[in-house]
């Protein structure tokens, strides 16, 4: 039997993805496919001896010894995976890591781009975290693949075009040859490190597999009522229904999918939120280490949760796929929460609760049974 675990967020992300994914994968012989995304991912998991990190382009389960699957829907970013290896090296955890060959590839210069029209938009900004996301997808649809520098010329066409102007430091930093050749050494870097496929098929070679989507629900690109602030990637059981229902299996499996939540909501950056209120209608004297406040997306916004609301927009995204549905409740000692209520609403789900980071601190409640 090969048991399936799908974590998706149900919000606007920062929801405890990583928590729970390091939890599902405590099982043998297990990977972890990051089923979109890149490595804006931030996805924080600490071990019970206090080893804390935070994942952008592995999966969260590396601390169990979980392989890392990168499939085509993910965007590599050689820069980030060859600074985060180094940082995992430290801890003396370094995960078998597999990536699909037909992934999109960030450089340096769609970076560059990301926080040059970013800063253009001025008191507008999007919120971008600057990882270069929108600008590799963009590119790429443009026809701009070769990791040369095209890339750099369309850019800078690109510029003149919008009559975006720019600075003097910016237009040093994008005609610095030494910063891409770099680029190309950590690209062969990352591919000596990994093993390229081609398919999906391999992943019968594992018994547990956890998919660990990146961001929120209500961050899906097609969810036009937060337009145009998005993430351009498919958030929720989109794509890991996609590599599911495309494997033939060698064996029966056996699929949970897992909506996760904080007792309340956070937004990064700018954009609608209807239950926004002050830090401190949650809790004042909490600490959030991971999400710190930065020039991109300023401060982290708290608002109140809905959870009828949250259900439907769970329930609408899972529908009928998978053997079993289940809520995961984090961040529990921070806000107040309502456990009949949860428990009657999500009637028939099997129901998660944590109070923090570590995996020892969860809690299961079986409702389904």
């Amino acid at each position: 039997m090969k048991d399936i675990k799908i974590v998706i967020g149900s919000n606007f992300g920062d929801e405890g993805k990583g928590m729970m994914t390091d939890f599902f994968s405590q099982k043998s012989n297990s990977i972890v496919v990051c089923s979109n995304g890149g490595a804006q991912r931030g996805h924080t998991v600490v071990t019970p001896d206090g080893i804390r990190h935070v994942f952008h382009h592995f999966g969260s389960g590396a601390f169990n010894g979980a392989s890392t699957y990168l499939p085509e829907d993910f965007i590599l970013n050689p820069v980030v995976f060859r600074q985060e290896l180094h940082e995992l090296y430290r801890v003396k955890h370094l995960p078998a890591t597999y990536i699909h060959n037909d992934c999109m590839v960030t450089t340096p210069w769609d970076m560059m781009a990301n926080q040059i029209v970013e800063e253009s938009r001025g008191k507008n900004k999007h919120g971008s975290c600057g990882m270069g996301i929108f600008e590799t997808i963009t590119r790429y649809k443009a026809g701009v693949v070769d990791l040369d520098s095209s890339i750099r010329d369309y850019y800078l066409e690109r510029f003149s075009e919008e009559n975006i102007q720019l600075s003097d430091s910016w237009k040093t930093l994008i005609m610095n040859d030494d910063i891409f050749d770099h680029f190309l050494d950590d690209l062969d870097f990352m591919n000596e490190y990994c093993s390229v496929i081609s398919d999906d098929y391999f992943l019968n070679l594992f018994d547990n597999i956890v998919f660990e989507a990146g961001q929120g629900l209500l961050l899906d690109q097609n969810n036009l009522e937060y337009f145009p602030n998005l993430t351009p990637s498919n958030t929720g059981i989109k794509n890991p229904k996609k590599i599911i229902e495309r494997v033939e299996w060698n064996d029966e499996i056996e699929i949970e999918t897992c909506y996760v939540t904080r007792t309340y909501m956070t937004r990064h950056g700018v954009g609608k939120f209807p239950t926004e209120c002050n830090k401190s209608v949650i809790n004042g004297k909490m600490f959030d280490k991971t999400n710190v406040p930065n020039i991109h997306q300023n401060s982290l916004r708290y608002g109140t949760l809905d959870y009828e609301e949250l259900c439907s927009r769970c329930s609408n995204d899972v529908k009928d796929f998978g053997d079993k549905k289940s809520i995961a409740i984090t961040h529990c000692n921070e806000f107040p929460y309502d456990s009949n209520k949860i428990s009657e609403i999500f009637k028939g789900w099997d129901i998660y609760y944590s109070n923090g980071e570590i995996r020892d601190s969860i809690n299961r409640k079986c409702d389904s049974l």
